[in-house]
Protein backbone atom coordinates (compact mmCIF):
# COMPACT_ATOMS: atom_id res chain seq x y z
CA UNK A 1 0.00 0.00 0.00
CA UNK A 2 1.33 3.63 -0.72
CA UNK A 3 2.21 5.78 1.68
CA UNK A 4 0.72 9.64 1.99
CA UNK A 5 3.53 12.17 2.63
CA UNK A 6 3.12 13.84 5.20
CA UNK A 7 3.76 17.79 4.40
CA UNK A 8 4.26 18.66 8.10
CA UNK A 9 7.10 18.58 10.41
CA UNK A 10 7.61 15.37 12.43
CA UNK A 11 8.81 15.06 15.75
CA UNK A 12 12.27 15.73 16.16
CA UNK A 13 12.91 16.73 12.57
CA UNK A 14 14.89 20.04 12.07
CA UNK A 15 14.75 21.81 9.01
CA UNK A 16 17.21 20.16 6.77
CA UNK A 17 15.78 16.39 7.17
CA UNK A 18 12.00 18.34 6.40
CA UNK A 19 13.97 19.77 3.08
CA UNK A 20 15.68 16.18 2.51
CA UNK A 21 12.53 14.13 3.10
CA UNK A 22 10.46 16.27 0.44
CA UNK A 23 13.23 16.54 -2.04
CA UNK A 24 13.67 12.79 -1.81
CA UNK A 25 9.90 12.01 -2.59
CA UNK A 26 9.55 14.44 -5.22
CA UNK A 27 12.70 12.60 -7.04
CA UNK A 28 10.74 9.23 -6.57
CA UNK A 29 7.14 10.76 -7.87
CA UNK A 30 5.79 10.47 -4.44
CA UNK A 31 5.27 14.12 -4.22
CA UNK A 32 3.81 15.96 -7.24
CA UNK A 33 4.62 19.52 -6.27
CA UNK A 34 6.65 22.42 -7.57
CA UNK A 35 9.96 23.88 -5.96
CA UNK A 36 7.84 27.09 -5.38
CA UNK A 37 5.03 24.50 -3.60
CA UNK A 38 7.69 22.97 -1.70
CA UNK A 39 9.25 26.39 -0.69
CA UNK A 40 5.91 27.75 0.58
CA UNK A 41 5.32 24.14 2.93
CA UNK A 42 9.41 24.58 4.39
CA UNK A 43 8.23 28.36 4.98
CA UNK A 44 5.08 28.20 7.12
CA UNK A 45 6.71 25.35 8.79
CA UNK A 46 9.33 27.09 9.96
CA UNK A 47 9.19 30.48 9.75
CA UNK A 48 6.64 32.70 11.64
CA UNK A 49 7.21 36.11 10.10
CA UNK A 50 6.40 36.13 6.23
CA UNK A 51 9.43 38.52 6.12
CA UNK A 52 11.54 35.73 6.88
CA UNK A 53 10.36 33.47 3.89
CA UNK A 54 12.79 32.58 1.92
CA UNK A 55 12.40 32.17 -2.01
CA UNK A 56 12.52 27.93 -3.79
CA UNK A 57 16.40 28.52 -5.20
CA UNK A 58 17.04 28.94 -1.32
CA UNK A 59 15.84 25.65 -0.26
CA UNK A 60 16.36 23.62 -3.91
CA UNK A 61 19.83 24.88 -3.51
CA UNK A 62 20.67 23.05 -0.52
CA UNK A 63 18.51 19.83 -1.60
CA UNK A 64 20.59 19.86 -4.67
CA UNK A 65 24.35 20.23 -2.79
CA UNK A 66 22.84 17.47 -0.22
CA UNK A 67 22.20 14.94 -3.29
CA UNK A 68 25.15 15.44 -4.77
CA UNK A 69 27.00 14.70 -1.64
CA UNK A 70 24.54 11.86 -0.89
CA UNK A 71 24.92 10.28 -4.66
CA UNK A 72 28.66 10.89 -4.43
CA UNK A 73 29.21 8.29 -1.79
CA UNK A 74 30.12 10.43 0.95
CA UNK A 75 27.99 8.47 3.01
CA UNK A 76 28.23 4.97 2.71
CA UNK A 77 30.18 4.36 5.38
CA UNK A 78 27.21 5.43 7.59
CA UNK A 79 24.32 2.67 7.82
CA UNK A 80 21.07 3.30 5.36
CA UNK A 81 18.54 5.35 7.10
CA UNK A 82 15.47 2.78 7.27
CA UNK A 83 13.32 5.75 6.04
CA UNK A 84 14.79 5.77 2.39
CA UNK A 85 14.32 1.79 2.74
CA UNK A 86 11.05 2.72 2.64
CA UNK A 87 10.89 5.17 0.10
CA UNK A 88 12.50 2.91 -2.40
CA UNK A 89 9.69 0.18 -1.49
CA UNK A 90 7.28 2.77 -2.01
CA UNK A 91 8.80 3.67 -4.87
CA UNK A 92 8.33 0.43 -6.79
CA UNK A 93 4.78 -0.17 -5.39
CA UNK A 94 4.09 3.24 -7.11
CA UNK A 95 4.92 1.53 -10.39
CA UNK A 96 3.25 -1.48 -9.50
CA UNK A 97 0.09 0.35 -8.74
CA UNK A 98 0.66 2.51 -12.28
CA UNK A 99 1.12 -0.84 -14.34
CA UNK A 100 -1.91 -2.28 -12.54
CA UNK A 101 -4.05 0.87 -13.25
CA UNK A 102 -2.65 1.14 -17.01
CA UNK A 103 -3.99 -2.18 -17.45
CA UNK A 104 -7.03 -1.60 -16.17
CA UNK A 105 -7.79 1.38 -18.23
CA UNK A 106 -6.85 -0.59 -21.54
CA UNK A 107 -9.54 -3.81 -20.24
CA UNK A 108 -11.82 -1.48 -19.70
CA UNK A 109 -11.67 0.51 -23.26
CA UNK A 110 -11.29 -3.30 -25.02
CA UNK A 111 -14.73 -3.93 -23.25
CA UNK A 112 -16.16 -0.37 -24.22
CA UNK A 113 -15.02 -1.40 -27.76
CA UNK A 114 -16.25 -4.66 -27.70
CA UNK A 115 -19.73 -3.61 -26.42
CA UNK A 116 -19.63 -1.05 -29.20
CA UNK A 117 -19.29 -3.07 -32.20
CA UNK A 118 -21.91 -5.61 -30.72
CA UNK A 119 -24.23 -2.77 -29.97
CA UNK A 120 -23.66 -1.79 -33.82
CA UNK A 121 -23.84 -4.91 -35.28
CA UNK A 122 -27.52 -5.35 -33.73
CA UNK A 123 -28.39 -2.02 -34.69
CA UNK A 124 -27.55 -2.81 -38.07
CA UNK A 125 -29.18 -6.10 -38.04
CA UNK A 126 -32.61 -4.72 -36.54
CA UNK A 127 -32.70 -1.35 -39.03
CA UNK A 128 -31.74 -3.67 -42.28
CA UNK A 129 -35.17 -6.22 -41.17
CA UNK A 130 -37.47 -2.89 -40.61
CA UNK A 131 -36.02 -1.52 -43.71
CA UNK A 132 -36.97 -4.81 -45.87
CA UNK A 133 -40.29 -4.95 -47.72
CA UNK A 134 -41.76 -7.34 -46.06
CA UNK A 135 -44.90 -7.60 -48.15
CA UNK A 136 -47.53 -10.23 -46.27
CA UNK A 137 -48.59 -13.37 -48.55
CA UNK A 138 -52.18 -13.51 -50.37
CA UNK A 139 -54.73 -16.10 -48.56
CA UNK A 140 -55.71 -18.08 -52.14
CA UNK A 141 -59.16 -19.44 -51.13
CA UNK A 142 -59.37 -21.60 -54.13
CA UNK A 143 -56.45 -23.73 -52.17
CA UNK A 144 -58.38 -24.22 -48.93
CA UNK A 145 -59.68 -27.65 -47.62
CA UNK A 146 -63.39 -27.15 -47.18
CA UNK A 147 -63.90 -30.73 -45.91
CA UNK A 148 -64.57 -30.93 -42.28
CA UNK A 149 -61.12 -32.29 -39.95
CA UNK A 150 -62.01 -34.08 -37.01
CA UNK A 151 -59.78 -36.65 -36.16
CA UNK A 152 -58.01 -38.25 -33.04
CA UNK A 153 -54.78 -36.93 -34.11
CA UNK A 154 -52.47 -33.63 -34.84
CA UNK A 155 -48.76 -33.73 -36.11
CA UNK A 156 -45.98 -32.38 -34.77
CA UNK A 157 -43.53 -31.33 -37.52
CA UNK A 158 -39.89 -30.49 -36.51
CA UNK A 159 -37.95 -27.49 -38.75
CA UNK A 160 -35.01 -27.63 -36.48
CA UNK A 161 -31.09 -26.75 -37.31
CA UNK A 162 -31.69 -25.19 -40.91
CA UNK A 163 -28.72 -23.12 -41.18
CA UNK A 164 -29.92 -21.02 -44.09
CA UNK A 165 -27.07 -19.18 -45.80
CA UNK A 166 -24.28 -22.03 -45.15
CA UNK A 167 -23.13 -23.34 -49.02
CA UNK A 168 -21.91 -27.05 -48.80
CA UNK A 169 -20.18 -28.90 -51.31
CA UNK A 170 -18.76 -32.54 -50.09
CA UNK A 171 -18.49 -36.12 -50.79
CA UNK A 172 -21.85 -36.56 -48.99
CA UNK A 173 -24.09 -33.84 -48.86
CA UNK A 174 -24.77 -30.69 -51.16
CA UNK A 175 -26.58 -27.40 -49.41
CA UNK A 176 -27.48 -23.91 -50.86
CA UNK A 177 -30.58 -21.87 -50.86
CA UNK A 178 -31.86 -23.12 -53.89
CA UNK A 179 -31.50 -27.00 -52.19
CA UNK A 180 -32.80 -25.58 -48.78
CA UNK A 181 -36.16 -24.89 -50.47
CA UNK A 182 -36.37 -28.15 -52.20
CA UNK A 183 -36.25 -29.96 -48.91
CA UNK A 184 -38.81 -27.85 -47.98
CA UNK A 185 -41.08 -28.90 -50.93
CA UNK A 186 -39.84 -32.60 -49.98
CA UNK A 187 -41.09 -31.84 -46.49
CA UNK A 188 -43.96 -30.85 -47.45
CA UNK A 189 -44.97 -33.70 -49.64
CA UNK A 190 -43.83 -36.48 -46.61
CA UNK A 191 -46.43 -33.82 -44.33
CA UNK A 192 -49.43 -34.15 -46.69
CA UNK A 193 -48.78 -38.13 -47.24
CA UNK A 194 -48.64 -38.82 -43.23
CA UNK A 195 -51.79 -36.60 -43.09
CA UNK A 196 -53.59 -38.46 -45.36
CA UNK A 197 -52.62 -41.79 -44.17
CA UNK A 198 -53.45 -40.34 -40.47
CA UNK A 199 -56.32 -37.84 -41.10
CA UNK A 200 -54.50 -35.49 -38.80
CA UNK A 201 -56.06 -32.01 -37.66
CA UNK A 202 -53.48 -29.45 -36.70
CA UNK A 203 -50.11 -29.28 -37.29
CA UNK A 204 -47.72 -28.10 -34.88
CA UNK A 205 -44.53 -26.93 -35.79
CA UNK A 206 -40.75 -26.40 -33.59
CA UNK A 207 -38.58 -24.03 -35.68
CA UNK A 208 -34.83 -23.62 -34.28
CA UNK A 209 -31.58 -22.57 -35.30
CA UNK A 210 -32.96 -20.84 -38.64
CA UNK A 211 -29.49 -19.78 -39.56
CA UNK A 212 -26.21 -21.14 -40.55
CA UNK A 213 -24.56 -18.12 -38.22
CA UNK A 214 -20.73 -16.85 -37.53
CA UNK A 215 -19.95 -18.78 -34.89
CA UNK A 216 -17.14 -21.08 -36.25
CA UNK A 217 -14.67 -19.65 -38.59
CA UNK A 218 -15.50 -23.23 -40.95
CA UNK A 219 -18.97 -21.59 -41.03
CA UNK A 220 -17.72 -17.79 -42.24
CA UNK A 221 -15.46 -19.12 -44.84
CA UNK A 222 -19.05 -21.65 -46.21
CA UNK A 223 -21.66 -19.35 -45.82
CA UNK A 224 -22.52 -17.84 -49.42
CA UNK A 225 -24.95 -15.15 -47.47
CA UNK A 226 -24.04 -12.47 -44.38
CA UNK A 227 -26.57 -13.31 -41.12
CA UNK A 228 -29.19 -10.86 -42.17
CA UNK A 229 -29.40 -12.25 -46.00
CA UNK A 230 -29.40 -15.86 -44.32
CA UNK A 231 -32.62 -14.51 -42.13
CA UNK A 232 -34.36 -12.74 -44.91
CA UNK A 233 -33.69 -16.01 -47.24
CA UNK A 234 -35.25 -18.48 -44.60
CA UNK A 235 -37.75 -16.54 -42.94
CA UNK A 236 -39.24 -16.32 -46.87
CA UNK A 237 -39.12 -20.10 -47.03
CA UNK A 238 -40.56 -20.67 -44.05
CA UNK A 239 -43.97 -18.36 -44.92
CA UNK A 240 -44.26 -20.19 -47.96
CA UNK A 241 -44.07 -23.33 -46.12
CA UNK A 242 -46.38 -22.72 -43.19
CA UNK A 243 -49.19 -20.55 -46.26
CA UNK A 244 -49.27 -24.23 -47.49
CA UNK A 245 -50.05 -25.93 -44.23
CA UNK A 246 -52.61 -23.63 -43.48
CA UNK A 247 -54.58 -24.80 -46.71
CA UNK A 248 -54.81 -28.47 -45.21
CA UNK A 249 -54.70 -28.31 -41.59
CA UNK A 250 -57.46 -26.68 -38.75
CA UNK A 251 -54.55 -24.91 -37.32
CA UNK A 252 -50.99 -24.21 -37.82
CA UNK A 253 -49.34 -23.90 -34.22
CA UNK A 254 -45.62 -21.92 -34.60
CA UNK A 255 -43.14 -22.15 -31.87
CA UNK A 256 -39.59 -21.16 -31.81
CA UNK A 257 -36.42 -22.75 -29.79
CA UNK A 258 -33.56 -20.12 -30.63
CA UNK A 259 -30.33 -22.06 -31.49
CA UNK A 260 -26.38 -21.46 -30.58
CA UNK A 261 -25.77 -20.66 -34.15
CA UNK A 262 -28.52 -17.81 -34.36
CA UNK A 263 -26.62 -15.83 -31.68
CA UNK A 264 -25.17 -12.34 -32.56
CA UNK A 265 -22.07 -12.83 -30.76
CA UNK A 266 -19.90 -15.68 -32.27
CA UNK A 267 -18.13 -15.85 -29.01
CA UNK A 268 -20.37 -17.70 -26.17
CA UNK A 269 -19.05 -15.63 -23.24
CA UNK A 270 -20.00 -12.56 -25.01
CA UNK A 271 -23.25 -13.53 -25.93
CA UNK A 272 -25.93 -11.78 -23.65
CA UNK A 273 -29.10 -13.82 -22.96
CA UNK A 274 -32.28 -12.69 -25.52
CA UNK A 275 -28.87 -11.90 -28.17
CA UNK A 276 -30.61 -14.13 -30.62
CA UNK A 277 -31.69 -13.75 -33.82
CA UNK A 278 -34.18 -16.50 -34.17
CA UNK A 279 -36.10 -14.24 -31.54
CA UNK A 280 -36.84 -12.24 -34.74
CA UNK A 281 -38.39 -14.65 -36.43
CA UNK A 282 -41.81 -14.99 -34.81
CA UNK A 283 -43.24 -11.18 -35.38
CA UNK A 284 -41.34 -11.03 -38.62
CA UNK A 285 -43.37 -14.11 -40.06
CA UNK A 286 -46.68 -12.95 -38.33
CA UNK A 287 -46.15 -9.90 -40.34
CA UNK A 288 -46.12 -11.86 -43.50
CA UNK A 289 -48.68 -14.26 -42.94
CA UNK A 290 -51.00 -11.70 -41.58
CA UNK A 291 -53.59 -12.60 -43.86
CA UNK A 292 -53.53 -16.48 -43.31
CA UNK A 293 -56.16 -16.53 -39.48
CA UNK A 294 -55.81 -20.29 -38.81
CA UNK A 295 -51.83 -19.63 -38.61
CA UNK A 296 -50.64 -19.14 -34.63
CA UNK A 297 -47.58 -17.84 -33.24
CA UNK A 298 -46.72 -18.49 -29.78
CA UNK A 299 -43.90 -16.65 -27.52
CA UNK A 300 -41.68 -18.30 -24.80
CA UNK A 301 -43.55 -16.48 -22.11
CA UNK A 302 -41.59 -18.29 -19.51
CA UNK A 303 -38.18 -19.24 -20.55
CA UNK A 304 -37.01 -17.93 -23.67
CA UNK A 305 -35.53 -21.11 -24.59
CA UNK A 306 -38.16 -23.66 -24.37
CA UNK A 307 -41.38 -23.23 -25.87
CA UNK A 308 -44.16 -25.17 -24.09
CA UNK A 309 -47.52 -26.12 -25.01
CA UNK A 310 -50.23 -28.93 -25.16
CA UNK A 311 -51.12 -31.35 -27.77
CA UNK A 312 -54.47 -33.50 -27.04
CA UNK A 313 -54.10 -32.95 -23.62
CA UNK A 314 -50.09 -33.86 -23.56
CA UNK A 315 -47.57 -31.69 -22.01
CA UNK A 316 -45.23 -30.90 -24.76
CA UNK A 317 -41.78 -28.88 -24.16
CA UNK A 318 -38.79 -28.16 -26.41
CA UNK A 319 -35.31 -26.62 -26.75
CA UNK A 320 -32.95 -26.18 -29.03
CA UNK A 321 -30.90 -28.83 -27.31
CA UNK A 322 -27.63 -27.08 -27.09
CA UNK A 323 -27.76 -26.67 -22.93
CA UNK A 324 -29.60 -29.76 -22.62
CA UNK A 325 -28.46 -33.66 -22.12
CA UNK A 326 -30.56 -36.20 -23.04
CA UNK A 327 -30.07 -38.22 -20.19
CA UNK A 328 -31.59 -35.81 -17.91
CA UNK A 329 -33.14 -33.24 -19.90
CA UNK A 330 -36.74 -34.84 -18.57
CA UNK A 331 -35.47 -34.30 -15.09
CA UNK A 332 -34.41 -30.80 -15.28
CA UNK A 333 -37.72 -29.79 -17.22
CA UNK A 334 -40.03 -31.74 -14.17
CA UNK A 335 -37.82 -29.94 -11.57
CA UNK A 336 -37.34 -26.00 -13.28
CA UNK A 337 -41.37 -25.75 -14.16
CA UNK A 338 -42.55 -28.04 -11.59
CA UNK A 339 -44.41 -30.17 -14.34
CA UNK A 340 -43.67 -33.72 -16.10
CA UNK A 341 -43.90 -33.30 -19.49
CA UNK A 342 -45.35 -36.53 -21.73
CA UNK A 343 -43.06 -35.33 -24.74
CA UNK A 344 -39.75 -33.91 -25.41
CA UNK A 345 -38.00 -32.10 -28.73
CA UNK A 346 -34.20 -31.44 -29.26
CA UNK A 347 -32.30 -30.53 -32.08
CA UNK A 348 -28.67 -29.43 -32.07
CA UNK A 349 -27.24 -33.13 -32.39
CA UNK A 350 -28.34 -33.17 -35.90
CA UNK A 351 -29.34 -36.73 -35.78
CA UNK A 352 -33.05 -38.14 -35.50
CA UNK A 353 -33.70 -40.39 -32.37
CA UNK A 354 -36.38 -41.35 -29.69
CA UNK A 355 -35.61 -42.44 -26.36
CA UNK A 356 -37.79 -42.92 -23.18
CA UNK A 357 -37.05 -41.31 -20.03
CA UNK A 358 -39.80 -42.04 -17.40
CA UNK A 359 -42.26 -42.90 -19.56
CA UNK A 360 -41.53 -39.53 -21.43
CA UNK A 361 -40.66 -39.64 -24.66
CA UNK A 362 -37.87 -37.63 -26.12
CA UNK A 363 -37.60 -36.99 -29.72
CA UNK A 364 -34.52 -35.70 -31.38
CA UNK A 365 -35.01 -34.16 -34.70
CA UNK A 366 -31.41 -33.70 -37.38
CA UNK A 367 -30.68 -30.72 -39.73
CA UNK A 368 -31.80 -30.19 -42.61
CA UNK A 369 -28.67 -28.89 -44.13
CA UNK A 370 -26.93 -32.18 -43.57
CA UNK A 371 -23.56 -32.55 -42.87
CA UNK A 372 -20.98 -29.87 -43.32
CA UNK A 373 -17.34 -29.15 -42.99
CA UNK A 374 -17.13 -28.63 -39.33
CA UNK A 375 -18.94 -31.92 -38.32
CA UNK A 376 -16.58 -33.83 -41.06
CA UNK A 377 -13.66 -32.47 -39.38
CA UNK A 378 -14.84 -33.73 -36.32
CA UNK A 379 -15.58 -37.18 -38.50
CA UNK A 380 -19.04 -37.26 -37.49
CA UNK A 381 -22.02 -37.25 -40.93
CA UNK A 382 -25.52 -38.15 -41.29
CA UNK A 383 -28.08 -37.29 -44.28
CA UNK A 384 -30.45 -34.36 -43.46
CA UNK A 385 -33.47 -35.43 -41.95
CA UNK A 386 -36.25 -34.51 -39.21
CA UNK A 387 -39.39 -35.76 -37.43
CA UNK A 388 -43.07 -36.00 -37.87
CA UNK A 389 -44.99 -37.18 -34.81
CA UNK A 390 -48.02 -38.28 -34.48
CA UNK A 391 -49.78 -37.47 -31.29
CA UNK A 392 -53.34 -38.46 -30.15
CA UNK A 393 -54.45 -38.72 -26.59
CA UNK A 394 -52.55 -41.22 -25.24
CA UNK A 395 -49.21 -39.61 -26.39
CA UNK A 396 -46.76 -40.76 -29.12
CA UNK A 397 -48.89 -42.65 -31.20
CA UNK A 398 -46.04 -42.82 -34.19
CA UNK A 399 -42.96 -41.54 -35.71
CA UNK A 400 -41.70 -40.66 -39.17
CA UNK A 401 -38.20 -40.89 -40.05
CA UNK A 402 -37.95 -38.10 -42.66
CA UNK A 403 -34.70 -37.98 -44.88
CA UNK A 404 -34.10 -35.41 -47.69
CA UNK A 405 -32.33 -35.73 -50.80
Amino acid sequence: MIEIIDLHKLNNENEENFIWRLGQAKDSGLLDLTWDEIANIINQEFRIDESEYRTEAAYRKVYSQAKRFYEAGVFNHLSEDKYFKELKLQKQELEKEKIKTRDERNELKRIIREEARKESYKEQILRSISEYQCNPLSYDESKQFIGILKTDNDLIISCTDVHAGIEINNYFNKFDEYILRDRFNQYLDKIFEVQLRHGSENANIILSELVSGLIHNELRIENNQNLIEQFLTVTNYISEFLSELSYHFNSVNVYICPGNHSRISPKKEDSLKGENIDHLALPFLEAKLQNFKNINFFKNNIEESIAMFNVRNNVVMASHGDKDSLNNVVQKFTLLFGIRPSLVYLGHRHTNGLTTVYDCKVIQSGAMSGVDNYCMDLRVKNSPEQTISVITEKGLDCLYDVKFN
